[in-house]
């Protein structure tokens, strides 16, 4: 039986690594060696259980990610700005995967990237854009061949950073400061099958910069699909402006808001019909909502 190629994956434990590795134990073609600083954590174990190779690597250690890294096929990097709210820091770990890569001649790169921002007439800067955008470049600059997959807002996000507010009895209000300019969105889950793809062809792909989403939709589309699977609550587009956003308050709320009006600004960044090449099954907006029902319905209680 020919060897498997070895495909290393970090962020495993997190969303997008996550959907990395399940796609890939899918394909007998590929064994995943997945990268987390904890062994003892509860998603190493989780990995583990599923007979999944767990070592440890730290992305501000050089030396724990060359020895990740070595003997290995390909790699899938997603660098973290919210962790340490740090552009600077989150660069300097791409920077390090990337050497480590070189060293250990990984034959294809695949990386959670998103654009540079500066000198696109946004209102402020998007370091967790930006950084990656700078990620992408130091890349390419070293020669390896690699793709970047930029990825669309979250559908999850409306789980977790941005639930419907309840304003009333079964009225919700849906505060995404887009305008009238419609938004690509994207369930995490479904990068993985793109990214294994990818990489059972990567000459197809090698130096390009893939806009992936599931769906493209105004904030007033999305309040309908609301409206349509979770009856009898309705939801409604407050019409947030991205500078009223941005006073919100919380932690990464200027960040956020530079963010919509660069996806306001930008309005071809992502790609439905190449995304469902890629995966077939991407979900709808509208197939997300139907499925995630009780989650959403849970989160607003």
């Amino acid at each position: 039986m020919a060897s498997k190629n070895i495909v290393v994956v970090f962020g495993a434990t997190g969303e997008q690594g996550g959907s990395v590795v399940r796609a890939l134990q899918q394909n007998p073609s590929f064994a995943v060696r997945a990268v987390t600083r904890n062994l003892d954590g509860k998603g190493a174990q989780e990995l583990k259980k599923l007979k999944t190779e767990v070592v440890k690597g730290d992305l501000d250690d050089v030396e724990s990610l060359k020895k990740a890294v070595a003997g290995a096929y390909g790699c899938f990097l997603v660098t973290n700005y919210w962790e340490h709210l740090d552009a600077n820091r989150e660069l300097q770990q791409g920077k390090n995967v990337v050497d480590a890569c070189k060293v250990a001649g990984i034959k294809h790169l695949v990386f959670s990237g998103l654009e540079n921002t500066e000198g696109s007439g946004v209102a402020g800067p998007v370091p967790h854009f930006d950084a990656k955008g700078q990620i992408e470049d130091y890349i390419q600059k070293a020669g390896i061949s690699y793709t970047s997959t930029r990825l669309s807002f979250y559908n999850e996000n409306f789980l977790s950073f941005f639930p419907p507010r309840k304003i009333a009895e079964n009225k919700y209000a849906v505060s995404i400061p887009m305008g009238n300019k419609p938004l690509f969105v994207i369930s995490v889950n479904d990068l993985g099958p793109c990214v294994a793809e990818i990489f059972k062809d990567p000459s197809k792909y090698n130096g390009k910069r893939i806009g992936l989403a599931g769906d493209k939709l105004t904030v007033d589309q999305v309040c309908t699909t609301f409206s349509k699977h979770l009856k009898p609550k309705q939801f409604e587009n407050t019409k947030t402006s991205h500078e009223e956003f941005a006073k919100f308050g919380f932690p990464g709320a200027t960040e956020l808001a530079h963010m919509f009006h660069f996806y306001q600004l930008k309005d071809n960044l992502r790609d439905v019909e190449l995304t469902k090449k890629l995966n077939p099954k991407v979900q709808s907006f509208d197939a997300w909502v139907e499925a995630n029902k009780d989650k959403l319905n849970q989160v607003m209680k």
